[in-house]
């Protein structure tokens, strides 16, 4: 199994700081895991580690061990941890890079970003309220980033709004509607040999019924390949199956998907949840009306 590289953050509640010559003593015992000590916002004691790890778990479990070791090692017997925190190396240089202060956008930048009317942008306030820093005389504050992440997934659903389309092959196509019809319970309108084929590889419905199991295999296939496009444009995310999710599989589904489509993808998909639902309804109804 290949190790990925996780940045664990043990913290502790203490009353003061040990002395310079114990925290340069811990230092020295955590140089091999490029340790770094410092106080915590709340005023207590963190150390982060770096681990080359199996699993999130793993690296988490190593490192308090390894911290409290060399803690024990200068004779303190700190025991009350506040809790501590496992990201991989890669998120940890991403938070490195954020600046201190995030972007923000007031009701003009809200306007731009929406690509909405001043009179629109006023009445989208109680679906931006999460994102808001500050009211201020001049009128809302909000951080930028919900406020593009808002427009992406929610906004567009707006009757009237432009959507840009994505040029996707016939396949990718194929996945992106088929994955909407699954999701929605319904079928695609005019199936093609790719929508087939799809539905072929869709096992079932996971998670909290908005996540569909994909089987991919191998990886350079050509769905995976166009999996692995919606992806880039943000209109599917994905992640592996939990191992409880795992227990329940037969042999040769372990590399599975679990996809779950953004918002963005179901615009793009043209298939709408109203329709699907009335559609479902219906097919309902006719069963019961032939088992009568």
């Amino acid at each position: 199994m290949t190790q990925t590289s996780y940045n664990v953050r043990v913290e502790y509640d203490v009353s003061e700081t040990p002395p310079d010559e114990i925290i340069t003593a811990l230092y020295e015992d955590l140089a091999p895991y490029g340790g770094s000590i410092g106080s915590s916002p709340a005023g207590g004691l963190t150390v982060r580690l770096f681990l080359d790890a199996d699993s999130p778990v793993d690296a988490g479990t190593r490192g308090v061990e390894y911290v409290q070791g060399a803690l024990l090692k200068q004779g303190l017997d700190i025991t009350l941890m506040s809790g501590y925190e496992v990201i991989t190396e890669a998120e940890f240089e991403r938070r490195l890079d954020e600046p201190h202060v995030p972007e923000l956008a007031g009701m003009a930048e809200v306007t731009r970003i929406t690509g909405a009317s001043k009179g629109r942008a006023s009445q989208l306030r109680p679906e931006l309220k999460q994102w808001l820093v500050q009211e201020l005389a001049s009128g809302p504050v909000y951080l930028a980033e919900g406020v593009r992440r808002f427009a992406a997934r929610n906004h567009n659903r707006v009757r009237g709004v432009r959507r840009t389309e994505i040029p996707l092959t016939p396949l990718e196509r194929a996945l992106l509607e088929s994955l909407a019809a699954a999701e929605l319970r319904t079928e695609v309108s005019s199936p093609t040999p790719d929508h087939q084929a799809v539905g072929a590889a869709i096992e079932g419905v996971v998670g909290n019924g908005r996540q569909l199991q994909l089987h991919t295999s191998p990886a350079d296939s050509d769905l995976t390949v166009a999996l692995g496009t919606l992806i880039e444009h943000g209109l599917a995310s994905t992640r592996k199956l939990y191992k409880k999710e795992l227990h329940e599989l037969d042999a040769g589904h372990e590399e599975d998907l679990v996809v779950t489509l953004t918002g963005k993808g179901h615009r793009h998909a043209d298939i709408d949840a109203t329709t699907a639902a009335a559609e479902s309804a219906g097919a309902q109804d006719v069963g019961a009306q032939e088992g009568s």
